[in-house]
């Protein structure tokens, strides 16, 4: 009797274990969605293309800003040798000059004796003064053009620093914006596809 109550006992158990179990969900899949490929591709490709846009950007002003330094360079030596010239041309008319004074003072010391120590200093000075007077607009000019040229430089570089800070600050809101267009998309896409399989499903 005591086994036929225990026997009874452990079928009421099953029993009610029966009714306690959970019946088994089948595990449901994140939906693939058709268009996903599509979308990011088509994004990957925009991305892409405002990357290389911005190197293009950054190539473009290293080389502009290389341009510049280089013809700055170029001018400097070229105005270096038109220096060069001017002060040759300078030494020799004042060789020329002193030759010339010399064989006209030789001369007339041989014909009149009048010419002093003091008339061939006040010439050479007077002759040294039109030089100078000749060669400082000249000097002034040089100074001018390599004081422009660099200040065009440090322009042209100070431009560039701000026009990056200002496309920089941008660039962080360009990026952003991509992002939410393309999770923007992908959801449209989804909300689409899962309408169109919700009308195409078969009913039960």
């Amino acid at each position: 009797m005591v086994q036929k109550m225990i026997h009874q006992k452990e079928e009421v158990l099953k029993k009610e274990v029966k009714k306690v179990e959970v019946p088994k969900v089948e595990e449901q899949n994140e939906p693939s969605y058709v268009t996903d490929s599509f979308i990011e591709t088509f994004w990957d490709q925009i991305e892409g293309a405002v990357s290389r846009t911005r190197d293009y950007r950054e190539q473009r002003q290293e080389l502009y800003l290389q341009a510049i330094k280089e013809t700055t360079k170029f001018n400097g030596v070229y105005l270096k040798t038109l220096k060069g010239l001017f002060e040759q041309t300078t030494k020799l008319n004042g060789d020329l000059r002193k030759g010339l004074f010399q064989n006209n003072i030789f001369k007339t010391n041989e014909s009149t004796h009048e010419v002093t120590e003091s008339l061939k200093s006040h010439v050479s000075e007077a002759a040294s003064k039109l030089e100078e007077l000749s060669l400082t607009p000249i000097n002034s000019a040089f100074d001018l053009i390599e004081r422009t040229e660099k200040l065009f430089e440090q322009n042209s570089e100070a431009f560039i620093d701000y026009t990056n800070e200002a496309l920089n600050a941008w660039e962080a809101v360009t990026d952003n914006y991509l992002k939410q267009a393309r999770k923007t998309h992908q959801n449209i896409a989804h909300r689409l596809e899962d309408s169109v399989r919700v009308l195409v499903a078969p009913s039960k």
